[in-house]
This record gives C-alpha cells, structure tokens and sequence, in this order.
C-alpha cells in the first residue's frame, strides 16, 4: 500500500528503479565486449536502451541527461564523468578504448536486466558508424537539433515516446497491448446470407 496523499502514478515512479550515471556506465562497460568498448559505442548503447526503455516503459532508467552533438545523442560531460571515474579506479581509459574495473553499486532487478540485457547486445553489435547514422534518424536528436543546425543542447526524454523504430525490436513490453484470449464456444452465431 502507498501513501494515500500521493497519487498512484507517482507512486509508481518514486519505488522504479533508476541507475546513478556512474553505475549506468559500469553495468553497460561490463557487457560490451572489450575489443567493442570505446567511448562512442558507450555513450550510443546508453542512448539506445535508455530511449528504449523509455518508450516502452515510460519511465526513466538512469538519471544520465544527454546532449545532441555532431556524433550524435552523448552522456552529458561523459568526459568529465569519465576521467574523474578514471581517478577513482572505476574504469581504465586507453585512448578511446574504455574498460570497467568496478562493478556497479545498485542491485539491478531482474525486471528491468531482462528488459535492457538484449537491447545493450543488439546496438554493441552494430559499428561505430552504423549507430550515429541511426541516431542522426532520431526525432529526439532532430528536434534538440533544430534538425542538426544547432548543437549541445540536452535532449528531453519525454521524446522518446516519438521513436516508433523500437516497435522494430524483439522486446516485448510487459505493459505492451494485447488482445484477450477468446473462448470460441462462448460466440453466439449469426446468420450468413
């Protein structure tokens, strides 16, 4: 039972699970393939599954922000975010390669790694080029972007909900539309002519 003052869609949101920015980064570093794991790929495969968790979910999966840059939709100061992770023995920076050292902090629910665990493997397994091409495509890119004329800004999340492409995905939403299951013999039958 929640509190009787809060209405039920806040409750909702206040018990949902979100990721620090540092623990989103960790627990999608440990499930890039090392070879695959560099700064671009990162920031895109953050993108991606977080837009798609909002689609389909309708609620936030980390408190990261993204800006809309020239690559496309990044980490908001993934750079500083970086180097000070750096510092503090979370990850190794190799040029542009990134590594996690640490895992996550936050205990993720069984929920949302099943949800998120085969989005993070699709858009690891696209290239580099592929993915700021797809998020070039994006609405939320291109309507931050005053289709691409302006830079740097962040991207609201409430438009993820414009991004049809993720019906393309295998996911399936818990929450996802469904027709009831019908019992044939419980059909009255009418006349033909």
């Amino acid at each position: 039972m929640g509190d009787k003052n809060i209405p039920k869609v806040l409750q909702k949101q206040k018990n949902s699970f979100s990721f620090s920015v540092e623990d989103y980064i960790l627990y999608i570093l440990s499930k890039l393939e090392p070879e695959r794991s560099d700064k671009l790929k990162l920031n895109k495969v953050a993108f991606f599954t977080e837009f798609a968790y909002l689609y389909f979910k309708q609620r936030p999966l980390s408190f990261a922000k993204y800006a809309a840059i020239d690559k496309g939709p990044v980490i908001d100061t993934y750079t500083d975010i970086l180097e000070r992770m750096s510092k503090e023995g979370k990850i190794v920076i190799d040029g542009y390669r990134v590594r996690p050292l640490a895992s996550p902090k936050t205990k993720v629910p069984e929920e949302v790694e099943s949800f998120i665990g085969p989005l993070i493997k699709k858009y690891a397994l696209l290239g580099n080029d592929e993915l700021i091409a797809l998020s070039h495509k994006t609405d939320s890119y291109l309507i931050t972007t005053d289709n691409e004329t302006v830079m740097g800004k962040i991207i609201d999340k409430n438009l993820a909900s414009l991004e049809t492409f993720f019906e393309d995905t295998e996911i399936q939403s818990e929450d996802s539309f469904q027709l009831p299951k019908i019992n044939k013999n419980n059909l009255v039958k009418y006349e033909h002519r």
